[in-house]
């Protein structure tokens, strides 16, 4: 396990000195949170550019701009927008009332806007740099919100792995073997809600999927289910 550590800290350091702010991201340009909301649907996909060294690492493996993933959920009688994450923020109180410590780390329902208000407190840079966000749009599905509440309560308080976990965990999902649920890092815990709900076909284990692969709409999008698509990721700023 220590070569293994010493071969992440290695590839994390290569990953931070590649890294570069994409071309066309200008925030001075970018649409806020309120003027892109309409256009945010249930089932949406956040995606974020982190700042720690982890965070580049995963960009850098996935060649995107993305290192955590998330699912944006909104309900037809409420206009606030919520996050349906799994992270290791452990200050924010989990919407869902099932855990006895509401401010746990795992997966949670957070309010959306707090967690991005929060987010780069919550992760410091090591350099300066801001996080950055997008959506993707969930296109041509309709919400069976209880059987919604219903995935999030069964996988609500899931434990975040460790990093070394986390990666063994995603490499064994490259050869189709299932980690399994007893915890969850981000983009397998989106695979899992989607696949429950019947969004994502299930040829692939949750754990085959990272940030990026939502990122890249034209190939997720030939295994979503039932003619529904994720749209092109938009940036956007709070």
């Amino acid at each position: 396990m220590a070569i293994m550590k010493d071969v992440l800290d290695a590839a994390e350091e290569v990953a931070v000195k590649l890294h570069k702010q994409p071309e066309s991201y200008d925030p001075a340009t970018l649409k806020t949170l309120d003027e892109v909301s309409p256009a945010i649907t249930c089932g949406s996909v956040l995606l974020c550019s982190g700042t720690a060294a982890e965070s580049r690492l995963i960009e850098e493996v996935d060649h995107t701009d993305f290192s955590h993933s998330a699912m944006i959920v909104r309900f037809h009688d409420d206009p606030r927008l919520y996050l349906w994450t799994a992270d290791t923020v452990d200050k924010m109180d989990d919407q869902i009332d099932k855990e006895s410590n509401p401010d746990h780390p795992g997966t949670h329902l957070l309010v959306l806007r707090d967690y991005l208000a929060n987010l780069d407190k919550y992760y410091p840079s090591p350099d300066g740099s801001k996080y950055r966000f997008a959506f993707a749009g969930l296109q041509d599905v309709e919400i069976d919100e209880k059987q919604l509440w219903t995935v999030m309560y069964e996988y609500d308080g899931t434990p975040f792995p460790p990093t070394k976990q986390e990666f063994l965990h995603w490499i064994e999902g490259q050869a189709d073997i299932d980690s399994g649920m007893l915890n969850s890092f981000c983009a397998q815990m989106v695979a899992n809600t989607y696949q429950k709900m019947g969004w994502l076909k299930t040829d692939h284990p949750p754990n085959h999927y990272n940030p990026g692969s939502f990122a890249k709409t034209v190939s997720i999008n030939r295994e979503l289910t039932g003619g529904i698509s994720l749209d092109r990721p938009i940036y956007f700023k709070l």
